[in-house]
């Protein structure tokens, strides 16, 4: 998992020149905004790679066949292509060849950039809101992304049937697809967002999520096994009063998979629960980080990792809440625990609490093992055989996660997405 030095000048050169040939498609605003990118990004790039964030990733592996890979604008269509999996009465938007298209009426609440690229629109590649750890994957995505999904809801817009945003499979590709998802008040939507499986590729993915007051938000990540490739889901959430915001995130691993969570409470009793299933095999990774920043008074969150961990995979936590000192009657749960199923599966686990606050209820904890003996042998003991027993005890600790889906339809789906690569 060693880092080999990267080339910055080349690196450096190579980005500038993929704006300048790529600006004729784009207005002047978009390519602006993809230069102001990569000012930042030379100026964070060197210090940014030697912090914890990305100890455990291949980042400079990465960005050594960057350009190897296939940025071309492709004509996306579905021809040819069969999802194999499918969310029965949802709204269907795919996403290929760098571009979001949909073969269904788009309803009103639904945009994409690429058909409208107006002044109206540089809000989705601003460049003023991400955090330290998010910072690379960040700007990369604003210099390559050539186009991005708007959620918007209207004020008192409940939303019904879920929105199923489907990945296609990519091969030898480096795609930086970018998600925004507001909701204004007393407002609602079910969001599902499905990476299928791509081969020896780049997936950069950038989520932004902004909640105004009495709005709900169910958002579900689902990222296939990825073969030989490279994958970045980056998400930042901001909660205004009042707000209830649920995730979940199924991760089956990547060459290197990087998840970056940051949570930020903005306003009084506004809820948030990140929960995330990753279970790498074979030989992949599956690495998250999460910061929850409790700003207001009166705020929640709860925070639930589980890993699988088997074969020669590996995988890490590394999860911190903040609670400032004038914040006030929160409530902050944190917890990991992972199962390793190989002598040569690997974990690593670091949980943080920043409480400057005594008026506040906050717990966390992290633990990793294998399988209970003891309980192997109890079940063995009833009649069921080894294999059995032991897929009993790793799907009861699966459900202990599952089972806090909310919606129904989306809990059987991803249980089923479950019992199909375990069975694969």
């Amino acid at each position: 998992m060693a880092n080999q030095p990267v080339n910055q000048s080349d690196h450096m050169d190579r980005l500038h020149a993929f704006i300048e040939n790529d600006s004729h498609d784009f207005p002047d605003w978009f390519n602006q905004t993809r230069k102001s990118a990569l000012s930042n990004y030379k100026d964070i790039f060197t210090q940014q790679l030697k912090t914890p964030t990305w100890r455990n990733t291949k980042m400079n592996s990465m960005i050594d066949v960057f350009f190897e890979k296939d940025f071309s604008n492709q004509p996306a269509t579905l021809d040819g292509f069969e999802p194999g999996t499918s969310l029965d009465d949802s709204i269907k938007i795919y996403f290929h060849s760098g571009l979001f298209f949909t073969d269904q009426d788009k309803p009103s609440y639904i945009n994409f950039l690429q058909s409208s690229h107006s002044e109206e629109r540089p809000s989705l590649f601003k460049l003023d809101d991400y955090s330290d750890k998010q910072s690379i994957p960040y700007l990369l995505n604003n210099i390559i992304s050539r186009d991005a999904l708007l959620i918007e809801t209207a004020e008192n817009q409940h939303v019904e049937r879920p929105i199923h945003i489907i990945h296609m499979p990519h091969q030898n590709a480096n795609m930086a697809p970018r998600l925004m998802i507001n909701l204004s008040k007393n407002s609602s939507v079910k969001v599902i967002e499905e990476h299928l499986q791509s081969s020896d590729s780049i997936i950069n993915n950038y989520i932004d999520i902004k909640c105004e007051e009495n709005s709900s938000l169910q958002y579900y990540k689902v990222s296939h096994a990825q073969d030989d490739s490279h994958q970045i889901n980056n998400l930042n959430l901001e909660q205004m009063a009042d707000t209830e915001v649920n995730i979940f995130n199924l991760d089956l691993g990547a060459d290197s998979a990087s998840s970056l969570n940051h949570l930020k409470l903005n306003g009084e009793n506004s809820n948030v629960s990140c929960s995330t299933l990753f279970m790498p095999s074979i030989n992949r990774s599956s690495h998250h980080n999460v910061v929850v920043d409790h700003l207001s008074n009166k705020s929640s969150s709860s925070v639930n990792y589980r890993g699988i961990i088997n074969d020669h995979a590996s995988g890490s936590f590394f999860g911190k809440v903040r609670v400032e000192k004038e914040r006030e009657k929160t409530c902050a749960f944190m917890q990991n625990k992972n199962l390793l199923l190989s002598d040569n599966s690997r974990i690593s686990t670091v949980p943080v609490l920043e409480i400057y606050n005594d008026d506040t209820e906050c717990s966390h904890s992290a633990t990793s093992g294998s399988l209970d003996k003891e309980k192997l042998f109890y079940l063995k003991t009833r009649g069921i055989n080894e294999s059995d027993a032991r897929n009993f005890l790793i799907k009861s600790f699966m459900d202990e996660l599952t089972t806090q889906i909310k919606s129904r339809r989306l809990r059987e789906y991803i249980n089923g997405l479950i019992l199909g690569y375990r069975e694969a």
